[in-house]
C-alpha cells in the first residue's frame, strides 16, 4: 500500500471531527511539525552556509544531489535505481504563495529522503525504500527568478516555457477557453516536461500540498520488473487498484489518480488529477500529448459527451 498526506481546502471545519478526535490531534501534531520544519527551512535559506547542516535528516554527502552514476540502473551491477522526483513552478506573480511553494518544496524532498534508501533510522534499522531519488524542478521561464532558491534546496532546475500555447489550438472552444481553466491555463502543460527526464526510469510528478509517508516501492517494482519476475508479482498484489476486477496490462506504463473530490457525485467518469503522475520517462509520449492538445477535441461542460 502507498500512503500519501494531501492537504485538501482551507482547514478542518469543526462539525467534522470533535476537538479530542484522534484524528484532529494527528492534524495537529502535523502542522506543529511543518511549522517547526518551514521555520528550520527559512533560517537554512538565509544563510549562505551548506543548504542541509550534518544535524538534519538529509544525507550529508547529498546535500545538492542524490544521483548516483547509473540512474537507470536496474540494480544488476549494485547501485540503486534512481528515481527521478519534479515539481513544477508555474506562476509566480504573488510573493506569499511563492514563499509558500518554496516551503512546501523543502517539506516535500524532505518526505521523499526519508522514505528512500539513504535514511538512516534512528533505530539503526534498515532503510524504509531500496530505491534513491533525484529532484527536479520544472520552472516557467517567467519564474526563472525563483531558481536559485530551488537549486539550494537539491534541485535540478528545468527553466521551460509552456510547450503549447493558445493560438497553437486547433479546436475553437479550448482555444478560447484555454486561458481561463482552474490555476495556470496553458502554462501548466509545463509539467509534461517529466516526459523527458529520460536519464531515469520512472518519473513521477508531485503536486506541492503533499508529503510522503511510506515508501512507493510497489508501485516502481510493479514497473521496472518483468511481469513473471516474483518482484513484480508480489507488488502487484499488494497495490489497490481503483478497479480491481480489471486485469492488469502486460506492461503497466504510468499510475495516476482519479480527481474523486472534483466531481459531482453521479458523474460516471472522473477526471485525472493533473498534478500526480508516476510515469515512464518518453518523449514520443511527451509529443503524443502535445499533439493530443494542440488538437483541442474537447465539448465544454460536465457530463456524458462532455470533455
Amino acid at each position: 500500500m502507498v500512503i500519501i498526506a494531501r492537504r485538501r481546502g482551507g482547514g478542518v471545519s469543526g462539525g467534522i471531527l470533535s476537538i479530542c478526535s484522534p484524528s484532529r490531534l494527528f492534524l495537529a501534531t502535523v502542522a506543529v511539525a511543518l511549522t517547526i520544519y518551514i521555520l528550520s527551512v527559512r533560517s537554512i535559506l538565509q544563510s549562505p552556509s551548506s543548504p542541509f547542516p550534518a544535524n538534519t535528516d538529509f544525507d550529508a554527502t547529498s546535500a545538492r544531489s542524490v544521483s548516483v552514476s547509473s540512474p537507470s540502473s536496474d540494480a544488476t551491477d549494485g547501485s540503486p535505481v534512481v528515481i527521478a522526483h519534479a515539481i513544477s513552478l508555474i506562476k509566480c506573480s504573488k510573493g506569499p504563495s511563492v514563499t509558500g511553494f518554496l516551503d512546501a518544496a523543502a517539506v516535500l524532498r524532505q518526505s521523499i529522503h526519508k522514505n528512500s534508501i539513504h535514511y538512516r533510522p534512528k533505530d539503526g534499522g534498515n532503510p524504509p525504500s531500496k530505491y534513491s531519488y533525484q529532484m527536479y524542478a520544472i520552472v516557467h521561464t517567467s519564474c526563472a527568478e525563483h531558481a536559485k532558491v530551488l537549486e539550494r534546496l537539491g534541485y535540478e532546475i528545468m527553466v521551460r516555457d509552456h510547450p503549447v500555447k493558445k493560438e497553437d489550438v486547433r479546436g475553437e472552444w479550448l482555444r478560447n477557453h484555454i486561458e481561463s481553466e482552474n490555476c495556470c491555463g496553458s502554462a501548466e502543460f509545463i509539467k509534461l516536461y517529466a516526459y523527458h527526464l529520460t536519464k531515469h526510469p520512472i518519473a513521477v510528478h508531485w503536486d506541492m500540498d503533499v508529503a510522503i509517508l511510506q515508501p512507493m516501492d510497489d508501485l516502481y517494482d510493479v514497473m521496472i520488473y518483468p511481469s513473471d519476475d516474483s518482484r513484480h508479482v508480489e507488488a502487484k498484489r499488494k497495490i489497490e487498484k481503483q478497479h480491481p476486477e480489471d486485469p492488469w496490462p502486460e506492461k503497466v506504463d504510468a499510475f495516476l489518480t482519479r480527481d474523486i473530490t472534483s466531481a459531482k457525485p453521479w458523474e460516471k467518469v472522473t477526471g485525472v488529477q493533473g498534478g500526480f503522475l508516476v510515469a515512464r520517462p518518453d518523449p514520443a509520449v511527451f509529443d503524443a500529448y502535445i499533439e493530443f492538445i494542440k488538437e483541442g477535441n474537447y465539448i465544454g461542460g460536465r457530463g456524458d459527451g462532455k470533455g
